[in-house]
């Protein structure tokens, strides 16, 4: 009986999103998806030439790992310190860090994508429809690439997993236990490497010429990306 009503009590508190954590990740994902897309929103309000200059649509790797990144961090030490606090059971606020997570990156891809498929496809689509990478992508307007991208975001779900957690039940058995070690340290690991080639990604594109989607534009001022 006991054991029923904290199941059903550990249900209620993980239907109840906390609102300040999800505002954050909500927040972080809209920001985030604005590396690229954003040139419509920045048009709207008379920056579009502001927001071209910068050639922000160059480093949409970059800000995509940024946003997974804080979108983690924001809900891992909201729901860490709210495990530090209270009595009730961890694992159901655990739990809450994933859901409350995972919204924010579903949040930051789908901006992503749509505002892509609208600047590409629809507002400007006279402009990069003639162009293979963007006609030919699984979504047109939106090169396979940037999904590429887009997916790997969710990596950092396996990142926050492997985040220690307080007050959470381990493995009960060794073997359990020493799977999850090298399990957590290999996530380290790939984290480390992908957040590298990350940054050796961005340094080399300071500096580069602010044109097309990806490369230097040949084309006429008026066809740039923006």
């Amino acid at each position: 009986m006991g054991t029923t009503m904290r199941s059903a009590d550990g249900l209620t508190t993980l239907a109840y999103s906390d609102p300040k954590p999800l505002a954050g990740s909500f927040i972080t994902g809209l920001i985030a998806s604005l590396c690229c897309g954003g040139s419509l929103i920045f048009a709207s309000i008379g920056l579009g030439a502001v927001y071209s200059a910068l050639g922000m649509w160059r480093f949409v790797p970059q800000a995509l790992a940024a946003g997974a990144i804080t979108i983690v961090a924001i809900n891992y030490l909201f729901y860490r310190r709210a495990a530090k606090r209270a009595s009730s059971d961890a694992n159901v606020r655990r739990a809450k860090t994933f859901i409350s997570a995972a919204i924010g990156l579903v949040m930051m891809a789908g901006t992503f994508i749509l505002l892509e498929w609208l600047n590409h496809a629809v507002v400007h689509a006279d402009r990069f429809l003639a162009r293979p990478e963007f006609n030919q992508a699984l979504i047109k307007g939106v090169p396979n690439v940037e999904l590429l991208y887009v997916g790997a975001t969710f990596f950092a779900l396996a990142l926050l997993w492997a985040l220690p957690f307080p007050g959470t039940t381990s493995g009960s058995t060794h073997d359990d236990g020493w799977l999850k070690r090298a399990a957590r340290v290999a996530v380290f690991g790939a984290t480390i490497v992908l957040v590298i080639g990350v940054v050796v990604d961005a340094s080399g594109k300071f500096g580069a010429p602010v044109g097309g989607h990806g490369a230097e534009s040949r084309e006429s001022p008026a066809l740039i990306r923006n």
